[in-house]
Order: structure tokens, then C-alpha cells, then sequence
């Protein structure tokens, strides 16, 4: 099926920097439909990390995680083309955001729509959380120094449930965190954001259900390398 658009953004805007390690974060766009599809989707790309070669990985893994949902997405939309109400198509969005980027470490957060028939779409988020100091990516285990960390954060959010009832009155599940659950997660201004995803708490249109957690409150646990985040 040939497409009848196609923008590829070529322009890298710089989002924001850290001054510390001199890390940069830029985006791109590429925007296409077809007689069945709308796809718009944004490439992050980090420059200034001072291990280059670690760059290097980190931006071939980025831009490879959303070619591959285009490609996916494209074959997807040609087989449930049928199952789109008329005068719709089967949609594909991305967008990433940049959460926190100081202190050596960056959190990047992507998001993904898709649509493809049916009463609604789906969407979820899939965080990238980079020590640039260490060159590694990190997942939440890897915060803390030893495994009763679930436990602290379990507490945390419990008695973030009961200060703030009013917000999570719509859970039809307890939170817990489980080994499914090592990604979702990014750090924002002074804090630890436990997520989960749309379905898992409670109903579809409630969205992402969130857990602000202060960093301070958690230094005692964080290993050495990671307490500088909560400065």
C-alpha cells in the first residue's frame, strides 16, 4: 500500500541539558499516512555522554525500539484495516518526554498509542532510565542496595494511598510492586515515579495510575552511587 505522505523531520531540537556530564537530548519526527494508517512517530537522540561508545549503543537502541514499532504497527494496520469504522484509520503516535536529566542520570519516558479498530485504542509507557555517569541503563533493582527495596516502596505507597485517598479511590486493586514492574518507573523533579499501566488498577480511561515517592525518603536505601539523586 503506498503511502501518501511522508515528513521525516530531519532537525534535531535540543530539549534541555545537564550540565554536569554535558548531556544533550534532541528529537525528530517521522509523519506518514496511508489509505488505512496516520503514524507519527518521534526518534530521541542523546550526544555529549563522554563514553562514546556507550552513546553509540544507547542511540542505536532508541532509534531501533521505534523503527520497530513502525514496522509493527504497519503490518498491524494492513491486517485489521477492515475492522476500522468508516472514516477512520488505525493510528500510531509516540512521543517521548524528558523527565529529570541532572545528577548524572537522565529519564526519559516514551509514550505510545495505538489504535486499530475497536472502541478505543491502547496506550502504554516505556520508560528509559540511563546512568550516564556509569554508562549503563537501569532498571529500579539496580537503585537500591539490597532486596528489601520492594517492601520499602510497597510501605511508601501504601501510606501514599491512605494521605491521598481521594486521588486513588478508583483502584479496584491494591499496588504491588512485582519483577514486571522493573521498568516502570522514572525519576521527576525530587522524586521516585512508581507507575503502572492503564488496566492494571483500575478502568482504561483512568489512565496511568502514579506513585510519587520522595527520593529523600529513600536515600537510606539507594546504594552509594545513586544517593547523589537525592541531593
Amino acid at each position: 500500500m503506498l503511502k501518501k505522505v511522508v515528513c521525516v523531520s530531519a532537525l534535531t531540537v535540543m530539549l534541555a541539558a545537564c550540565s554536569a556530564v554535558g548531556v544533550s537530548v534532541g528529537k525528530s519526527e517521522t509523519k506518514y499516512e496511508t489509505d488505512c494508517s496516520e503514524v507519527t512517530a518521534e526518534t530521541v537522540q542523546l550526544s555529549g555522554i563522554q563514553d562514546a561508545e556507550f552513546e553509540k549503543s544507547v542511540n542505536a537502541g532508541l532509534k531501533q525500539q521505534t523503527d520497530s514499532k513502525v514496522v509493527a504497527f504497519d503490518s498491524l494496520a494492513a491486517e485489521n484495516s477492515g475492522n476500522v469504522r468508516m472514516g477512520n484509520r488505525c493510528i500510531l503516535n509516540i512521543t517521548w518526554d524528558e523527565k529529570y536529566n541532572k545528577n548524572g542520570f537522565l529519564s526519559l519516558v516514551e509514550e505510545e498509542y495505538v489504535y486499530t479498530g475497536g472502541a478505543h485504542g491502547t496506550t502504554a509507557r516505556i520508560p528509559q532510565n540511563i546512568d550516564i555517569t556509569g554508562a549503563k541503563i537501569v532498571k529500579l533493582k539496580d537503585l537500591f542496595a539490597d532486596d528489601g527495596y520492594v517492601t520499602t516502596l510497597n510501605r511508601l505507597i501504601n501510606e501514599r494511598l491512605s494521605e491521598h485517598s481521594d486521588e486513588y479511590k478508583e483502584l479496584w486493586e491494591k499496588p504491588e510492586i512485582k519483577d514486571e514492574h522493573q521498568e516502570n518507573f522514572y525519576l521527576e523533579d525530587d522524586n521516585l515515579v512508581i507507575f503502572f499501566q492503564p488496566y492494571e488498577l483500575s478502568y482504561y480511561a483512568r489512565g496511568f495510575v502514579e506513585f510519587p515517592l520522595p527520593l529523600e525518603d529513600l536515600s537510606g536505601y539507594l546504594k552509594e552511587e545513586y544517593r547523589r539523586l537525592s541531593v
